[in-house]
């Protein structure tokens, strides 16, 4: 189990310090820039460094047994090796064929019993008789994990860990000293909320409360649980600010259901997810992350050109500019700018947009794979790759459809069977993700794999009967011609008109 022990190990090598109770790695006194993914790495290969730690050792100690493709492995390595400054592979050493060693000379002694709190929060609950809950309880979840993340003495795993695990027990590479768990049950018009805080296994529960609320009196009982949840695992700790959002408890209820929807990944659940955040809009015309997701789920339905589409995004890009015009500081609405204006071609203004993102919140692992992704729709291979190693660096525990942009990347510099592996990989989990049945048409056309892909057009036209040619042109708008004919005329060969 990953908890957090009395005496937790320190390692020391080639003049680093690795505090795998506090999860921090300093050099020469100063602490280091790693991404978790990059210290849970680590943390594998220092307690396994009398043998070989092959492939499938890490596919099961860093994704949980999840099937990866042999590129977000070697991505990994590589990030590690740029933080331990690593090149001439003195630490971390590759055995052909076999996977790879912690090879440097190496002490071990304890560290302060003073470690930050390191918490999971795993999704809160609902019966199962309560399924139109289901919604309230996901947000119920982040928002705890984003309010407890302002904590400058916790330390708190993130959303899409907590959705990847579930109930399950966290593994060893994650540096686990509590657990936070919650449910959400409704007596009449009253939501009875229970939180409490465990040890990391689940054994001993250190805290816990109920909160009796109503619709209108939910988003103040959530600052309470925060709060009250903060105090217990680090008390005294001051949270930075909360930042804007909205105080309206139908204007949040509407917002939830918009997230809960479009997280589907199917065209008409963003028909849906749009139709939530227009209603919490209209509820609170402040509110800016409401403003800024029509923008993108208004994108979205472009693309797939779904009924009542804006075929200019101009209403698209007026949303997300208007977000930012009331909350500058947030990344989202830049974000969603951003991706807006790369299926504009307005090249310039889609980048500054998405660095504007990134520098107001650099740790966010979605930006970095928005920013990534829309580098590969500007035909931008090899620059969106270092945005996609860093959006997996940040966090291991992502959604399916993620890969997607790695494939995309891989299929835009000829590499076609890591392409396919990853188109692959992604369809194993999300059947529908139709932009990953276009590249991999695409992929496998231009292997000689004419039969394959002509099975694959079918399966398109299964799931979006009226998808041709124009849709691809519109998903995928490159600004160099010659990649745009590339794409269109393999797809045409597989039996797209």
């Amino acid at each position: 189990m990953a908890a957090t022990t009395n005496k937790p190990p320190v390692w020391r090598f080639a003049g680093f310090v690795f505090d795998a109770a506090r999860f921090e790695l300093c050099r020469d006194g100063v602490p280091v820039k790693a991404e978790p993914q990059s210290l849970r790495l680590l943390r594998v290969l220092i307690e396994n460094r009398d043998r070989v730690v092959t492939r499938a050792d890490l596919e099961q100690d860093l994704w949980q047994g999840r099937a990866v493709s042999d590129w977000a492995i070697s991505a990994a390595v590589k990030a590690l090796r740029a933080v331990l400054d690593d090149s001439e592979r003195q630490i971390i050493r590759t055995v052909h064929s076999r996977g790879f060693r912690f090879v440097a000379e190496l002490t071990r002694d304890t560290a302060p019993e003073t470690a930050i709190p390191a918490v999971l929060v795993r999704p809160f609950r609902c019966p199962e008789s309560a399924a139109e809950d289901a919604y309230l309880v996901d947000g119920l979840t982040e928002d705890l994990i984003t309010d407890l993340s302002r904590h400058p003495s916790l330390t708190v795993l993130s959303y899409n860990t907590s959705r990847a695990l579930g109930g399950k027990p966290p593994p060893e590479t994650l540096p686990v000293s509590h657990l936070v768990e919650g449910s959400l049950r409704r007596m009449g018009a009253t939501m009875r909320i229970t939180v409490a805080i465990l040890d990391a296994g689940g054994d001993r529960q250190v805290w816990a409360e109920r909160f009796d609320v109503t619709a209108e009196t939910l988003l103040a009982a959530q600052d309470r649980i925060g709060l009250r949840v903060a105090e217990v695992l680090a008390p005294g700790a001051a949270p930075e600010p909360r930042r804007a959002g909205t105080r309206h408890a139908g204007a949040y209820d509407r917002y939830l259901q918009g997230r809960y929807a479009y997280f589907r990944y199917a065209p008409q659940a963003f028909a849906e997810a749009l139709a939530h955040f227009e209603a919490a809009a209209r509820l609170d015309p402040e509110f800016a992350a409401a403003l800024a997701q029509q923008a993108y789920c208004r994108c979205t339905l472009h693309v797939f050109g779904m009924p009542g589409a804006d075929p200019t995004l101009a209403r698209a890009e007026a949303l997300a500019r208007a977000a930012i015009a009331l909350d500058a500081q947030d990344s989202l609405g830049h974000a969603r700018l951003g991706w807006v204006l790369g299926y504009l071609g307005r090249v310039d203004d889609c980048i500054a947009s998405l660095e504007e993102a990134l520098r107001l919140d650099p740790a966010n692992a979605e930006v970095c794979l928005a920013y990534g992704e829309t580098l590969n729709r500007l035909a931008r291979p090899e620059q969106a790759e270092a945005l996609l190693e860093r959006a997996f660096a940040l966090d291991s525990f992502h959604p399916p459809s993620w890969e997607f942009a790695k494939g995309h990347a891989r299929v835009l510099v000829r590499d076609h069977v890591a392409a396919v592996a990853h188109f692959r990989s992604v369809l194993a989990r999300v059947d529908r993700f139709i932009p990953a049945r276009v590249q991999l048409v695409r992929a496998l056309v231009e292997q000689g794999l004419a039969a394959e892909a002509t099975a694959e057009v079918a399966k398109i036209r299964e799931f979006a009967p009226k998808y041709s040619l124009a849709h691809a042109a519109r998903m995928f708008p490159y600004p160099v011609a010659a990649e745009r004919a590339r794409l269109l005329d393999a797809l045409a060969v597989g039996g797209l008109a």
